[in-house]
C-alpha cells in the first residue's frame, strides 16, 4: 500500500495519475528544525523526514512518500509566503529572472525502514510582470500555499500563468517530480498502472 505523506491537493493529484491506489496520512515535522543553507540538499532532507514522519500513522507494511519544494534565486531559498506582502516581495524578487525549482520527493518503507530519495531540478524563467500584475495576482491566486508564492498551474484572468518558459518537467514546479518518484518506486518492485505521462499532457498541456 502507498501513502502519501501530505496534505497538498496538487500532489495527490499528481499520485493520482500513476493509478496506484494510496492513501492520504499526516505528517508532523516542523520543516523549521532543518537549518540546510544549499536548496538541493534542504528539499532533499525534508522530503525524507516527511516520509518517516509518516510512518507512525499507517497500520501494516507499506510505502511512504514525502516530498519537499522550494525556489532559488543566487542562493537565496525561497519557501511559501508568510502573508500577501512577503508573496509580493518574493515575485518582485522573481521578476523577469531565471531560477531554480528544485523538488525533492523519498519513499520509506514502512518494515525495514529502507529509504530512498531523490532531487530534480527544473530551471524556470518569469515573465517582466508589472506591480500592477502582483497586485492582482496576490488578491487573487492562494500565494501562501505556493513555493515562491505562484504556481505554473495558476493563471491570471487576462494575463496568464506569471512563468514565461521553463527547462524540465513540469510536475517539479507543481509539487511532485514524477519520473524521481517513478524511479524509485521501481526499487520496491511498484510499477505505475497508468500512463502518467500522457495523462500530464491532456490535464497541464506539456510534455514530459
Amino acid at each position: 500500500m502507498l501513502y502519501l505523506a501530505s496534505g497538498s491537493p496538487r500532489r495527490k493529484r499528481l499520485l493520482d495519475w500513476m493509478g496506484i491506489p494510496f492513501k492520504v496520512v499526516p505528517n508532523d515535522f516542523d520543516e523549521d528544525t532543518v537549518e540546510i543553507e544549499e536548496a538541493e540538499k534542504l528539499v532533499g532532507e525534508l522530503s525524507l523526514e516527511k516520509a518517516y514522519g509518516g510512518l507512525p500513522k499507517i497500520k501494516g507494511s507499506g510505502l511512504v512518500i514525502g516530498s519537499d519544494l522550494v525556489i532559488e534565486y543566487k542562493g537565496k531559498i525561497f519557501g511559501k509566503a508568510k502573508d500577501s506582502e512577503d508573496g509580493k516581495k518574493t515575485l518582485q524578487a522573481l521578476r523577469g529572472k531565471v531560477h531554480s525549482c528544485w523538488c525533492g520527493v523519498a519513499v520509506v518503507e514502512s518494515e525495514t525502514e529502507k529509504a530512498v530519495m531523490s532531487v530534480a531540478e527544473t530551471k524556470v524563467r518569469m515573465k517582466d510582470y508589472s506591480d500592477e500584475i502582483i497586485e492582482a495576482y496576490v488578491k487573487t491566486m492562494p500565494v501562501t500555499d505556493r513555493a515562491g508564492a505562484y504556481g505554473v498551474q495558476d493563471e491570471l484572468e487576462g494575463y496568464g500563468s506569471l512563468v514565461e518558459k521553463f527547462e524540465g518537467g513540469i510536475t517539479t514546479i507543481i509539487g511532485l517530480p514524477m519520473d524521481h518518484l517513478e524511479n524509485l518506486l521501481k526499487e520496491f518492485e511498484v510499477e505505475s498502472k497508468k500512463e502518467w505521462r500522457k495523462k500530464c499532457k491532456q490535464e497541464t498541456g506539456y510534455e514530459y
